[in-house]
């Protein structure tokens, strides 16, 4: 988290900082580099109390982190509440994740307070647990309209937790009427994105035939996609993907192999699914259709 904070406070700073803010920046950031953590954190320390946003998150990173200093969730908390006040949204979902998912006392209610002000500047993380919040009436009543709402906002940012969010409140027709095409269109983009989860749930669809035909060669390559990916029902994709194995074919495992290759492919998950399902009506037909 602290490399890719750095990197967007770089941009940020320069295009915001003033001239002798700027070099105090850069002066603290190349003795980091240099390994003077020591000096670093006196000048971003003095930056952040002077106000710079810049080294207010690069502080709550490094004590939400530890390593270079110890960590310290707490002053994680007021370094990024610092940055957070300011309107800064990644600040805001941090503090809204430190509230949430960190060694201090949780409280959902602030968690969602936070995320709140991050998702309405577009910050698709945050819109993205603030939909589990309201998906899963965590501290504040269930509300299912409200997670659509959210997880459709960050899902149109193409976030692939987002999309499989959606699509899994399709497929089981929770806070949504239950709509096989629609879970499998957004469960397709989330797993374009090598989002374990969605490949693992897809390939439930295509082995069972969940509002479409069965296609285990499909199904096959999907849990071994999502077990690659490190699923987090891994051990239940992995009891799937071999028990398939024992059931096809030579011919089929052969095909299930050649999607899986492809699959892995950089930007060919959807080509490749696309042109599989055109095909998959010509070729094995393992499962009976009903």
């Amino acid at each position: 988290m602290f490399k890719k904070l750095l990197a967007s406070v770089v941009l940020m700073a320069s295009a915001t900082a003033s001239i002798t803010v700027l070099a105090d920046m850069e002066s603290a950031q190349a003795a980091f580099k240099k390994g003077d953590h020591a000096a670093a954190i006196k000048e971003f320390t003095a930056l952040g109390n002077a106000g710079n946003i810049s080294a207010q998150l690069i502080l709550g990173a490094l004590y939400s982190k530890g390593g270079v200093i110890p960590r310290d969730d707490r002053g994680a908390l007021v370094w990024f509440q610092r940055a957070a006040e300011q309107g800064n949204p990644e600040a805001q979902y941090q503090v809204g994740n430190l509230h949430e998912n960190s060694q201090l006392p949780q409280n959902y209610a602030q968690a969602a307070h936070w995320y709140h002000r991050a998702a309405q500047k577009d910050l698709a993380k945050a819109q993205v647990r603030l939909g589990h919040i309201y998906n899963r009436g965590l501290g504040t009543t269930q509300n299912f309209n409200e997670a659509v709402l959210w997880y459709g906002k960050a899902a149109l940012q193409n976030n692939a937790e987002a999309q499989y969010s959606l699509g899994l409140m399709y497929a089981l027709g929770k806070g949504l009427p239950k709509n096989a095409q629609l879970a499998i269109g957004w469960l397709t983009k989330a797993a374009a994105q090598r989002y374990p989860d969605a490949e693992q749930l897809l390939g439930d669809i295509y082995l069972t035939g969940a509002g479409t035909d069965k296609k285990p060669v499909l199904a096959y390559a999907l849990y071994d996609l999502a077990i690659s990916h490190k699923t987090t029902t891994l051990a239940d994709a992995i009891k799937k993907r071999d028990r398939l194995a024992k059931e096809l074919s030579p011919e089929q495992m052969e095909y299930s192999k050649q999607l899986i290759s492809e699959f892995k492919k950089p930007e060919s998950f959807s080509k490749t699914l696309n042109k599989y399902l055109e095909k998959s009506d010509q070729m094995f037909r393992f499962f009976p259709a009903k």
